[in-house]
């Protein structure tokens, strides 16, 4: 399609300049105090309709040179469309029966279940709406003790309808469709405009119910970071943190406690007196239930996920030494579920089957007039894994920093949020 070339184009541009500034001939210059300051961005995370309430971190790099406080508060808006999906489990397959599923389309299944009279279990979810998450972040900084970072999650359900919705909302995302891309491709003018709902129901009967207009908490996110390695230059720095994490659930949706380790390495390269690039990252790894407060919905069954972010970023230091960045993050995140295989179709799953909305079938309000073809999505916003690129725009200051963001996924992977943005306004302290 013309729009996605133009797109790739754009995006293979972008990582050609980044790779020629990281390997341009390094300039010299007086040291800034710029060029040593922490690294902080809050809305770099996928605002997955049920991955909010499970492990996700900020993505903070110290420097561990200062005593310092920092607030931030963080704005984001992701749209979720997964039209209903019910998954189905069958039990105590023989081998031969194995063969005959994994060898018939994933919606086909089903019947064959019923036919042969093979017992299931059932998890059926969907999800609509824009979802917004207000959260407020507070850092400590003590030098060589390390960094204490705390992040509370809020969150509320709307339909899109508001101005300040609309870049996420389900108008602007089929109006661009429209113009650039496919018409209508994922059903969405087959109901009515700025609906909202989340629902999950697992096999034993537990259910989450969202509607719209709902505000809720998520987690509060508790983070200690502390360095590892560090080497510094006039013109380099290069440095390797660990850090611990606890998320601590305040919700009734998902009484949870996860927890987790990460290590995050950073490289920075003066190339002018006042310019450096900046390569980052964080790879982790979770356990989804470290303590369980209560019983709920089985959402995760992978004991471990593991997840990562990448940044790559070109900063501009001004005469006053205020930052000014540009620059592209990749988040990745493990499937929540296990049984699927990666596929371009997303419709190739291991022994499950699953069924999608069909004529006559009743869902966020309205009777289905056709088939909601690529409600296959839903399935795979749980059972593949999930890349997220945004673009990061932002400066940072003596006292304030201001940061821009805007999330895309790929239609290969979970397309979940399919597009979100987000803002986080700093206030920085003891400087």
């Amino acid at each position: 399609m013309p729009g996605e070339k133009k797109l790739k184009l754009k995006l293979r541009s972008i990582f050609l300049l980044l790779f020629c500034c990281f390997f341009a001939r390094t300039g010299s210059g007086q040291e800034t105090t710029s060029f040593n300051s922490e690294l902080l961005l809050t809305e770099v995370n996928p605002m997955h309709a049920f991955g909010i309430f499970a492990f996700n971190t900020p993505f903070y790099i110290g420097n561990f040179k200062t005593k310092s406080t920092k607030f931030s508060v963080g704005y984001s808006f992701g749209n979720t469309w997964h039209p209903q999906s019910t998954v189905y489990y069958p039990q105590n397959l023989t081998p031969e029966q194995k063969l005959a599923v994994n060898s018939l389309y994933m919606t086909d299944r089903p019947q064959y279940f019923e036919q042969q009279g093979i017992a299931t279990q059932q998890k059926k979810f969907s999800t609509d709406g824009v979802l917004q998450n207000l959260n407020f972040t507070y850092l400590l900084q003590c030098e060589k003790k390390g960094s204490l970072l705390l992040k509370l999650n809020t969150y509320l359900l709307s339909g899109g309808g508001s101005p300040i919705h609309y870049l996420a909302s389900d108008r602007f995302i089929e109006k661009f469709h429209s113009r650039f891309g496919v018409e209508d491709n994922f059903n969405r003018k087959l109901f009515d405009f700025n609906r909202a709902e989340i629902s999950y129901e697992d096999e034993n009967g537990r259910k989450i119910n969202i509607e719209k207009g709902q505000a809720f908490l998520g987690t509060l996110d508790v983070n200690y970071y502390n360095l590892i390695w560090k080497v510094e230059k006039q013109t380099t720095l290069f440095s390797l943190q660990g850090g611990a994490h606890l998320i601590v659930p305040l919700n009734k949706y998902y009484p949870e406690v996860a927890g987790g380790l990460s290590v995050s390495p950073l490289f920075r390269q003066k190339v002018f007196p006042k310019f450096y690039t900046e390569l980052a990252g964080e790879f982790s790894a979770s356990h989804y239930s470290l303590i369980s407060l209560e019983k709920s919905i089985n959402m995760i069954d992978r004991d471990i996920r593991l997840s990562g972010k990448l940044l790559i970023s070109l900063n501009f230091v001004s005469k006053r030494d205020k930052v000014f960045i540009i620059g592209l993050l990749n988040n990745y995140q493990d499937a929540f579920l296990k049984g699927y295989i990666f596929s371009h179709t997303q419709d190739k799953y291991i022994d499950l089957g699953v069924s999608y909305l069909k004529e006559g079938d009743y869902w966020n309000g309205k009777i289905i007039t056709q088939p909601v073809r690529l409600s296959k999505l839903t399935a795979a916003s749980m059972y593949f894994f999930s890349i997220k690129s945004y673009l990061v725009i932002g400066c940072k200051g003596k006292k304030y920093d201001f940061m821009f963001t805007a999330g895309e996924d790929y239609l290969v992977v979970n397309n979940a949020p399919d597009i979100q943005w987000g803002f986080q306004l700093s206030r920085r302290l003891g400087w």
